[in-house]
């Protein structure tokens, strides 16, 4: 007889990684996958290519050979399972099934079946090292009837030599690639025993089921599992307080390449076969490995620094499916990515993976490394901005929310859990943020651990401004309350509108529960109140306007009101800096002085303009201006001090189909886009994709387009699957980036005249 051992053992050395195999036959990945069945590579120690066939294993050498049961062959119904899975969309063709769910197959035996003679097992084995004590070799019984959300089969008919069965798997099933085994019995009437074991050639893949009660992945509602598991294409919110902008973005998790990768990441993150049906190990294993660093390779590389020549810019992605693609070619990681981009990654890969996932943006977003929830800021006694010491205040910061529930934490933390695949910090060795609930994040719960001071800190905070002598006495002089984690933003279910969670993070500022928290978090990161020397008056009222128009002039005012009977002199300073959305600045654009007297409840103003051609090319296309104003009244020593950011406005693409989109044969779409700015766009390039459809090149525009001018350029998509799409086109040039546009396409089958 043979052991488990002895049959499902692999060999460490012998066997190449799931990494190895996609790579060494990455050439004729598409052709495998579109062309013919997919095996994947069986390796060597399981039953390899001959065990497709039956073999025979004898308790007694006298037993005769031609009594045996031998399965022929299996047929796993794909189309019909796949649709009752929900996986129909998958361009893998292969058996996908979600877990805990019930599916239909047949077995073709050599021989009529007999119930009373013969029995069956299915065995399913997954992982490096196949053992039953693992759970990576799980033997599938007969049962009278199949219990939802465990392992299991019953028959449902036996014709002749045909046998029907209804196999359900468990709902806490490891989550990967199976192979499937039939090993038969035949009772012999002296008691003795023959066996016989098939091997399925194809693999099959099972992944987290939201439909199933029994998951921990589950999510009630079906209008959230479509948005945040089967919805291809999605919108991520980007910009500044007060001017949003908005990037489409091509999930594409059925994508051919996308699951592939997601399993591929699950062997580089090294998580142990049994933790793979487990959502929150899952979560916090791939979103380290999404981001690649110099501690941990992984797929994409990030770049902050406007310089992208040896690679792509991070806003010239326009879709996740190009970047993995890349990332199984060339096995290493991808140049370049921001924020957003991993963000986007880790929602196609759990997706893909069946945990529903979303983006969220999180506007003016702290990077608070000593959890002090405290944002300091540094100026000079004379008015000047120490802008190097600043902490940093990022215009905005996207990372992830995934569904699932928490039975490692006291109740009432399941639900939606946040995590950060973006390196940031790095704790302890490893570049990775969460999963921590968000739940945990609102009430200020920081002693549950994974991150949640991190992410706590990230959406509460003070803005404190010191003055800084030249012998480096620091004194704190103004505060801004609550000016972090600001209109925090989601796509919304069932429309592209925007959906803020703020209150989902956080309570209304002036609340009696936010004060509560506040102090609870204060508690368990040791900040003390920093204690602000108040003014012999506050009488000057000041008011900031003004914003950048589509053109890239800029135009602010700083209003002061006397409320007093006395005159004020106000003395004030305000300076504009290009910087980053990181915060951190780069070049000093333009600056203004002045002294105002203001005679008793009389009013006065300073101003800064700035026009766009004095700068639009000279900065980088991702750079914002950082607006620094510092008025001090001299009678009363009153301080106000502002810090705000400004960006142009980005123009959009307009997109237009022509002709029909059949599956297989191209069309075309037609991009128009009219330059807004006072300056020439030059070096633009123009990329498009969408989910199901064959990625054309990009398009390099070889020639300037002047202010006011129109252009328009034709692209050929060719749809590789049918159903209603979304085109996703973006334009980026040394003037400007982040320029989108989406057009919807209905992509059907060619008719079979």
């Amino acid at each position: 007889m043979m052991h488990s051992k002895d049959k499902y053992e692999v060999n460490p050395q012998s066997r190449a990684t799931l990494s190895d195999r996609l790579s060494s036959y990455y050439g004729n990945f598409r052709s495998i996958l579109l062309g013919r069945r997919s095996t994947y590579d069986v390796d060597e120690t399981f039953p390899t290519a001959d065990d497709s066939h039956p073999s025979t294993f004898k308790e007694k050498e006298t037993v005769a050979e031609e009594i045996s049961l031998r399965p022929k062959c299996l047929d796993l119904q794909r189309t019909m399972n796949r649709e009752a899975h929900r996986t129909c969309s998958y361009e893998i063709p292969n058996l996908i099934l979600r877990r805990g769910q019930t599916f239909d197959m047949s077995i073709a035996f050599d021989r009529v079946f007999s119930e009373q003679d013969d029995t069956f097992t299915l065995q399913f084995v997954t992982g490096r090292k196949p053992m039953q004590s693992k759970g990576t070799v799980i033997s599938v019984h007969k049962a009278r009837e199949v219990n939802p959300g465990s392992w299991g089969y019953q028959i449902t008919e036996i014709d002749e030599k045909k046998v029907s069965i209804k196999v359900c798997t468990s709902a806490s099933a490891i989550v990967g690639k199976y192979q499937l085994f039939v090993d038969t019995v035949h009772k012999l009437k002296d008691g003795a025993s023959q066996k016989c074991r098939y091997c399925h050639p194809d693999d099959i893949f099972v992944i987290f089921n939201p439909w199933c009660v029994g998951d921990s992945v589950y999510l009630e509602e079906e209008t959230h599992r479509e948005e945040f598991v089967l919805n291809e294409t999605g919108r991520i919110w980007m910009g500044t307080v007060g001017k949003f902008c908005v990037r489409p973005w091509n999930f594409a998790q059925f994508d051919d390449v996308c699951l592939m990768a997601a399993l591929s990441m699950m062997e580089k993150s090294e998580l142990g076969d049994p933790a793979r049906g487990n959502p929150l190990l899952v979560v916090k294993a791939l979103s380290r490995v999404i981001n690649n660093n110099e501690r941990d390779g992984g797929v994409l590389v990030g770049n902050w620094s406007g310089k992208y020549d040896d690679g792509i810019s991070p806003y010239a992605w326009n879709g996740s499916s190009s970047i993995l693609e890349e990332f199984l070619k060339k096995r290493k990681g991808v140049k370049y990515g921001q924020c957003w981009t991993f963000s986007a990654i880790a929602t196609t890969v759990f997706r893909a993976l069946g945990i529903p996932t979303r983006c969220i943006t999180n506007f003016r977003s702290a990077h608070d490394s000593d959890y002090s929830i405290q944002i300091d800021n540094f100026w000079t006694p004379e008015g000047r901005p120490r802008k190097m010491m600043d902490d940093t205040i990022w215009d905005f910061h996207v990372w992830n929310e995934s569904w699932f529930r928490r039975p490692d934490l006291p109740e009432g933390y399941d639900g939606w859990q946040a995590f950060d695949p973006t390196p940031q910090e790095c704790y302890e060795g490893v570049f990775t943020c969460g999963p921590c609930p968000v739940r945990a994040i609102r009430n200020g719960d920081l002693y549950l651990g994974y991150d949640t001071k991190f992410l706590f800190a990230e959406v509460n905070g003070d803005r404190v401004f010191w003055t800084v002598d030249s012998e480096g006495n620091m004194t704190p002089v103004f505060k801004d309350i609550d000016v972090v984690g600001k209109f925090m933003s989601t796509k919304a279910v069932n429309t592209i509108s925007r959906d803020d969670v703020t209150s989902k993070y956080k309570h209304e500022t002036d609340s009696i529960e936010k004060a509560d928290v506040i102090t609870k978090a204060n508690g368990f990161c040791g900040r003390t109140d920093v204690t602000i020397q108040k003014p012999s008056a506050s009488d000057v009222v000041f008011s900031l306007s003004g914003d950048v128009q589509k053109s890239g002039d800029m135009e602010i005012e700083l209003k002061m009101a006397n409320n007093s009977e006395e005159p004020r002199i106000v003395e004030v300073y305000m300076i504009a800096v290009a910087t980053k959305y990181t915060a951190v600045p780069l070049i000093e654009l333009k600056e203004s002085n002045s002294t105002n007297v203001l005679e008793p409840r009389k009013d006065s103003v300073s101003s800064l303009s700035l026009k766009g051609t004095e700068y639009l090319s000279t900065l980088d296309a991702d750079s914002h201006i950082s607006l620094y104003v510092m008025a001090t009244v001299k009678e009363t020593s009153q301080v106000y001090l502002k810090r705000e950011i400004y960006r142009v406005e980005q123009p959009n693409l307009e997109l237009k189909t022509e002709g029909s989109a059949v599956v297989g044969k191209p069309f075309d779409v037609i991009v128009k886009l009219v330059n807004p700015l006072s300056v020439p766009l030059t070096g633009g390039s123009l990329c498009m994709e969408g989910p199901g459809m064959v990625k054309p090149s990009s398009v390099k525009i070889k020639k300037s387009i002047g202010p006011n001018e129109e252009f328009r350029e034709t692209i050929q998509v060719k749809p590789r699957r049918a159903g209603r799409r979304e085109i996703i086109a973006s334009f980026q040039c040394k003037q400007l980036c982040n320029v989108t546009g989406v057009v919807e396409v209905d992509v059907v089958n060619e008719s079979k005249n």
